[in-house]
């Protein structure tokens, strides 16, 4: 009867602990076959999609916005850094020409696919607003992180000095080590659109 009585209470702690983070983690599902589904064109001009055979890291482009462009070698160095993460650079809208894209490619020596989202599927379907945003979803499609790379841009037009939080670094270190957290920050940048 002893042990009955520790097991229940040890179901109940572990139910009590753990469905706060079950409920969360819903709030951050998407659907990895839909996000497999959507069609994007890579550099090549050819159909692509996203694989989620394992985590990856989306970061939404502009490649007229600076700030995108000063984050960029900063992003190369954490794909570098995260192989076993896959990167993907989405440009979202009609905007920009496959030239354009790859030219940004070329001059910033992007080491991970540029894809773009003609008409905004991904881009509507994650609720992405701002270049650069990034979202770190993982295989089973829970979005661990949404929003800033870092804090160095406080507001437009307003940098820090100093970072003092790697929020896409930090979530990225948290997800390979195994710890389950789920963080959201407000974006800054340049809104997507196709004016």
């Amino acid at each position: 009867m002893k042990l009955f009585n520790v097991f229940f209470r040890l179901i109940f702690f572990l139910t009590i602990a753990l469905v706060p983070l079950w409920i969360q983690a819903q709030g951050n599902l998407v659907s990895a076959t839909k996000i497999e589904t959507i069609k994007l064109v890579n550099l090549s001009g050819k159909e692509s999609r996203i694989n989620l055979d394992k985590t990856i890291v989306i970061v939404f482009l502009s490649p007229e916005c600076p700030l995108c462009k000063n984050y960029l070698p900063g992003l190369v160095k954490l794909q570098n850094a995260n192989k076993q993460i896959n990167f993907y650079g989405v440009i979202p809208g009609n905007s920009y020409s496959l030239k354009d894209i790859t030219e940004l490619k070329n001059e910033y020596g992007i080491n991970f696919d540029l894809l773009t989202d003609r008409n905004k599927k991904l881009s509507k379907y994650l609720g992405a607003t701002t270049t650069p945003e990034v979202f770190l979803i993982n295989k089973m499609g829970v979005i661990m992180y949404s929003g800033l790379i870092d804090n160095w841009a406080s507001s437009l037009g307003q940098k820090r000095l100093v970072i003092t939080e790697k929020y896409l670094e930090q979530a990225i270190k948290d997800q390979i080590n195994g710890k389950q957290t789920f963080k959201k920050t407000i974006p800054v940048g340049c809104l997507i659109n196709d004016i």
